[in-house]
């Protein structure tokens, strides 16, 4: 059992659904099924009822709801407690980060890692970025560098925005500065496999534009 999945399963049963929490958390609704799912399995016992208008706390699910809010009402009083005294951070902090990305982030982050928290060990793990969101859904990283414009996993800080380039044969005619969506439809697209998030974030700004 993980403090998150705690406040996971507090969040959803507060918002009476989980894709309601997710727009509040700012977490993929596949990341918070999949914590419930593991308290569930943990404890071995059924915690929400999951229907058409929502969800509701099962009379284990109820047990649980008290005894989370009463721990991460402790947790928050002791991070305050805590916040002026604590002495600079120490331990291990374990990123995944896109492989394109680490060319770029890699050696500037381990410096300033090294000079601002020397007590930090930081772990990189490098990969492609869908396999790398589904690492950070199961817990595996403290924090992620994604490509995402949507659903991405737990709390989000935009880092940098980048502009997407339509790369053509030689022989085809020239384009403006920009093209519009609906001009792609006469293309036949080359994009990244289906797990890939720049694929999803195109997908998504289609989606949106129908």
């Amino acid at each position: 059992m993980e403090i998150r999945q705690l406040r996971y399963f507090v969040g959803v049963v507060e918002a009476g659904s989980f894709t309601k929490a997710a727009g509040f958390l700012n977490v993929a609704q596949s990341a918070l099924s999949l914590h419930v799912r593991q308290l569930e399995e943990g404890f071995g016992t059924q915690l929400l009822i999951r229907d058409r208008t929502g969800v509701s706390v099962t009379a284990s699910g109820a047990k649980l709801l008290e005894r989370a809010r009463a721990i991460l009402r402790e947790i928050r009083l002791t991070e305050v407690e805590l916040t002026n005294t604590t002495a600079s951070p120490a331990g291990e902090v374990t990123i995944g980060i896109p492989s394109g990305a680490a060319r770029v982030l890699s050696g500037p982050l381990l410096e300033s890692v090294r000079n601002e928290l020397p007590k930090v060990s930081l772990k990189m793990v490098e990969g492609m970025t869908g396999p790398l969101e589904e690492w950070m859904a199961a817990g595996r990283f403290n924090l992620a560098v994604l490509y995402r414009t949507a659903d991405s996993v737990g709390r989000m800080t935009v880092l940098a925005r980048e502009n997407l380039c339509l790369v053509v044969p030689s022989g085809e005619p020239p384009f403006e500065d920009a093209i519009s969506l609906a001009d792609l439809h006469a293309f036949p697209l080359a994009v990244p496999m289906r797990n890939n998030n720049v694929r999803r974030s195109v997908a998504d700004v289609v989606a949106q534009h129908g």
